[in-house]
């Protein structure tokens, strides 16, 4: 790492705040906290309802906001734990104290039940304040590492502009029979005036708002606390994250568009901010961005505020272990990745196979090699924020990179891991990515970044679709008799790692993985549609036989509904 100064002035700034940390709750049986009118309203106290997060294979993490309104000063949270719905078999109940709930942390509560529960189980919980009861949510526990385990399934998620669309492929999200939901960044957009909403359109009817700054781009405190609040008010959003457990890293727009480290000044750079170059702007930027993320989403962050440079003091990326069947690594591809390549950003950029440029840092990178040669499990899958596959046109010497955000604007540090993938013969491996607000599905290769590659296949990459935010047929206002499997031929005939590409279909998609296989379906969603009815349709499904890395159609790929 470069000197610790300036980094230690955002260290310094967030050990200076509050940071939320989950709580563990005492066990107290007998307390008055429990009793609760059947009849009072949920969410008028608790307006963002429920959600989990944070699963170990004794417990999870479960969340909850008070309203300001609702906060009684000295008033003790009850939690309760129960096999059942109806909480008649109770498997834990306890007492939230009521000093950890304030404005210091927005109201939010946050309970580890770590140590808690039994392994590989689902469990309903539900929070008690004050005489009301809230909705009732459902976590799952992981299986223990040495565990046998047949099956196990995802539902993947990433970038929900709550303005440039509506939330019901949430809905479908919610009736999914699948085991955790994956979200792989953009939770929020930092936005109010519809920033990155299509330039065709316009901000959805209901979807407007103002930030508490006056701001068109989130810059304080309480404006990225409005956000989560905001985007989690959603009925649909409530429901997904009250039936799922969430597995969640971030991408940039939790703090700023394509947001970077400078390592010669040592500070964040937020390059779509009014002095976002600015170290003292962006630091206080950051700083809120980064405490409004850890109060509002119930993921297990390491954070030791002694430390005096933030990337030692602020660790998101972990390991999940579930059983035999699969190992999934999470990176923070954000906190510690290099500026673009080349200044102007033109298509002449020469400086993507640059040794020295890094997206993961050393330390994070290390942990990531030896997470794969520690991977004894069936699937070694990667939940990873941009995409790793090539995306380009020409090649050799004359290849142009398209996306300097993704990995292509990282070659020698992609090449680097995917040879440590290579090394370390794994039975199968499995990347989930998010990010590009398309759908994918190709092969990843050992040596990328040469000019002559190894074109040893390594591992399968699949893009899930954005929830809402901006994809081609948003922003292309495509002619009623434009073929649109023209523009996914462009592309997959200029890059034939390629196997399936969608550019124009918000939704979601399913990861499930067995013994024998695993299965990767990408659901369609009406995205222009505020209903739980909103029209989901099966665009692509694909299987992966095991040890074999190959992708097999198992439907044929659906063209866009939309004219």
């Amino acid at each position: 790492m470069a000197g610790t100064t300036a980094a230690g002035g955002l260290s310094a700034l967030l050990a200076k705040r509050a940071i939320a940390q989950p709580t563990t709750p005492l066990r107290d049986g007998s307390a008055d906290v429990f009793s609760y009118d059947a009849a009072a309203d949920a969410d008028a106290t608790f307006p963002q309802s429920v959600m989990s997060g944070g699963p170990t294979d004794s417990g999870a993490i479960v969340w909850t906001r008070i309203t300001e309104e609702a906060y009684r000063e000295g008033q003790s949270v009850g939690v309760q734990v129960a096999s059942d719905e109806t909480f008649d078999d109770l498997a834990f109940e306890g007492v939230v104290d009521a000093s950890a709930v304030s404005a210091t942390h927005d109201y939010t509560v946050k309970v580890d039940l770590d140590g808690e529960l039994d392994a590989d189980r689902f469990y309903y919980y539900r929070f008690i304040y004050d005489g009301t009861a809230s909705r009732t949510g459902r976590l799952r526990t992981m299986a223990s590492a040495d565990q046998h385990v047949d099956d196990l399934s995802f539902g993947v998620v990433t970038c929900q502009d709550y303005q440039n669309g509506y939330y019901g492929a949430f809905h479908h999200i919610a009736n999914e029979s699948i085991d955790y939901v994956v979200h792989l960044g953009d939770f929020i957009y930092e936005s109010s005036d519809g920033a990155y909403v299509s330039p065709t359109g316009e901000i959805k009817p209901e979807r407007d708002f103002d930030l508490p700054s006056g701001a068109s781009l989130a810059e304080s405190l309480d404006d990225f606390r409005f956000l989560y609040k905001k985007y989690k008010s959603d009925p649909l959003l409530q429901e997904a994250l009250e039936r799922h457990t969430l597995i969640a890293g971030w991408d940039d727009h939790e703090i700023g568009n394509n947001r970077y480290w400078d390592y010669a000044t040592d500070t964040p750079v937020l390059p779509n901010k009014d002095d976002g170059s600015d170290p003292s702007v962006a630091m206080e930027i950051t700083a809120s961005g980064i405490q409004a993320w850890i109060e509002h989403m119930p993921m297990r962050v390491e954070y030791d505020p002694s430390e005096e440079d933030l990337h030692e003091q602020l660790r998101l990326w972990r390991r999940f272990e579930f059983g035999d069947l699969v190992d999934l690594v999470i990176t923070d591809e954000r906190l510690f990745r290099d500026g673009p390549p080349c200044e102007d950003r033109t298509l002449t950029c020469t400086n993507e196979d640059d040794p020295d440029r890094t997206m993961l840092g050393s330390e994070q990178k290390s942990w990531f090699v030896d997470s794969l040669s520690e991977s004894s499990a069936r699937w070694t899958t990667w939940a990873n924020e941009v995409l790793t596959m090539p995306l380009t046109a020409g090649e050799d010497w004359y290849q142009v990179e398209f996306l300097e955000d993704s990995w292509d604007g990282f070659q020698a540090e992609r090449a680097e891991l995917m040879n440590a993938v290579d090394d370390a013969s794994l039975r199968n491996f499995i990347t989930l990515t998010g990010d590009l607000h398309c759908s994918m599905a190709g092969y990843q290769h050992a040596g990328y970044g040469e000019v002559s590659w190894n074109r040893d296949t390594v591992g399968i990459e699949f893009m899930t679709p954005s929830i809402t935010s901006v994809c081609a047929a948003d922003v292309v206002d495509f002619p009623g008799d434009w073929d649109r499997e023209a523009l996914a031929a462009i592309a997959k005939a200029e890059n034939e790692h390629l196997e399936y590409i969608n550019w124009y279909e918000h939704g979601y998609s399913v990861i499930e993985f067995t013994e024998t296989d695993c299965e990767f379906t990408v659901y369609g969603v009406d995205a222009d549609e505020n209903s739980a009815d909103a029209e989901k349709r099966t665009l692509a499904q694909y299987r992966v036989p095991d040890g074999e890395l190959s992708l097999e159609a198992l439907s044929e790929p659906q063209t866009a509904s939309r004219s």
